[in-house]
């Protein structure tokens, strides 16, 4: 998940979900719909994306167990596990 350039990089690498959410409003409504499917296993987001979400939002995908919640990016935060 994440802008178009980073979903499109995705979906090269053979990714065969991936949803573009180019604001946060958008980001906030495909991370719920994505946290509901219970056929997601990994949700994958930019750094500076998860930096972006609602701190309560936050919480909820560092406790995420499924799907896990991964982070990618050179940026660092204390609040993913």
């Amino acid at each position: 998940m994440g802008g178009s350039e980073s979903v499109l990089g995705f979906n090269l690498a053979g990714v065969k979900k991936s949803y573009a959410a180019d604001t946060e409003e958008q980001m906030v409504s495909k991370i719920g719909e994505v946290m509901a499917d219970s056929n997601v296993g990994i949700l994958v987001l930019k750094q500076s994306d998860y930096n972006k979400l609602p701190k309560r939002l936050q919480e909820q995908l560092s406790e995420s167990i499924k799907p896990t919640v991964i982070s990618i990016g050179t940026e660092q935060s204390t609040e993913m596990r």
